[in-house]
């Protein structure tokens, strides 16, 4: 297999990464990345360019319909930069320095994006044979996977294979725990705090709840354990002298593949007192193609074993690219890879980037990583061609 050189379209990978990290996309207001990726993608001769109803940018490079589809994934919102004064280097310039790409969205996920957009570069100059192979930029990855979740059906049948492009740094990451936002509700009764014998203090009924909840039995899979905690507390007055009506606690609860939704509902009613309620939260997100949808705050949890063929593929791709064994991992985050795994995708983690910068004001990535993962890519093409179809 020829190799691609550095030199051939490097500079231009990191002017695009660089355009992209330049360019604010915070969740629902990515339409001008969305733009930039149609136009590099025009540029880099795909087959087909289109941009679905809710603004998910699809890239198609044809192959052979003999050999499975690949599918590289990622997303093109980042969370919002709310104090550039914070930042060592300013978070949209793009700026290269001590080895990296600085800037919002640099390592989650604008440089692994780049990279993603530039495979038919790739392809052009190595002496790969493949099957289809989509490239699939999503929106409102950062606000519960929107894009992903309502990416089209008629897309999603068309893959055989996926790889996502949130910080693994060139680890191979298997599975991650999901996240649940839940609100929970207690009742009492208001009252002026001089006479709280005229109320009933919904905080009592919080306080027993977050013991029993802190003592929590979780549940344990594989090499991870879900977890939940209470993340905000609010009530229904902002006054200091009165007893509220109505106290609210958000949890963040973390699950494993093997706990569904009606299993951390009744777990958590189990702990509640009769006055208590709780609901997953429920937010609505409006896209930058003007749709509107009411979602849940549940990001789904996946595992794919070690012994699945595209784990060992990918393994065996990266360890002959590399000349190292490949490091298997998961997720401590959510990612959108568990909308995919609903399908019937199998779909693994592979990225330079590295999560410790993630969401950080040191937000970053890695050149060397870069140079390593572009390395691999041709080995990995190569070999999840050789795989069976999904469908045959």
């Amino acid at each position: 297999m020829k190799a691609p050189r550095e030199s051939d379209f490097w500079p231009d990978l990191i002017r695009f990464c660089q355009k992209l990290i330049q360019t604010p996309s915070a969740s629902g207001h990515e339409g001008e990345v969305a733009e930039l990726v149609q136009a590099e993608m025009q540029k880099l001769g795909y087959d087909e360019i289109w941009i679905d109803r809710v603004g998910n940018v699809i890239g198609l490079v044809k192959g052979d319909r003999d050999k499975p589809s690949i599918c590289f994934t990622a997303h093109m919102d980042t969370v919002p930069c709310d104090d550039e004064s914070k930042w060592e280097y300013p978070p949209y310039s793009g700026v290269i320095a001590e080895g990296y790409v600085h800037g919002r969205g640099a390592g989650d996920v604008k440089g692994p994006l780049a990279m993603q957009v530039y495979v038919p570069r790739l392809l052009r100059e190595s002496d790969v044979k493949h099957g289809d192979i989509y490239v699939v930029e999503v929106v409102q990855e950062e606000v519960g996977g929107l894009g992903s979740k309502h990416l089209d059906d008629d897309v999603k049948d068309e893959i055989d294979y996926a790889i996502n492009g949130e910080p693994t740094s060139n680890r191979i990451h298997i599975g991650q725990r999901g996240r649940t936002e839940l609100v929970v509700t207690l009742k009492g009764k208001s009252a002026h705090a001089s006479r709280p014998w005229q109320g009933k203090n919904p905080f009592y009924d919080m306080a027993k709840f977050i013991l029993k909840l802190e003592n929590l039995k979780m549940t344990r899979y594989d090499e991870i354990e879900s977890t939940v905690v209470p993340t905000l507390c609010k009530t229904d007055t902002e006054t200091s002298n009165v007893i509220p009506g109505e106290c609210r606690l958000v949890l963040d609860w973390r699950d494993v593949p093997i706990e569904s939704e009606a299993y951390i509902m009744k777990t958590m009613r189990a702990l509640l007192p009769e006055s208590g309620e709780v609901q997953i939260a429920e937010y609505e997100l409006k896209t930058y193609t003007g749709l509107t949808f009411q979602m849940k705050r549940r990001k789904l949890p996946f595992s794919i074993g070690e012994n699945h063929p595209l784990v060992k593929t990918v393994a065996q791709a990266v360890r002959s690219a590399l000349g190292k064994e490949a490091e298997i991992g998961w997720w401590e985050g959510a990612t959108d890879c568990g909308y995919f795994a609903a399908a019937g995708i199998p779909i693994i983690g592979f990225s330079p980037s590295e999560s410790k910068y993630s969401h950080t004001t040191r937000e970053r990535i890695s050149l060397q990583l870069m140079k390593e993962a572009l390395e691999c890519y041709p080995a990995i093409i190569s070999d999840i061609s050789k795989l069976k179809k999904r469908k045959s």
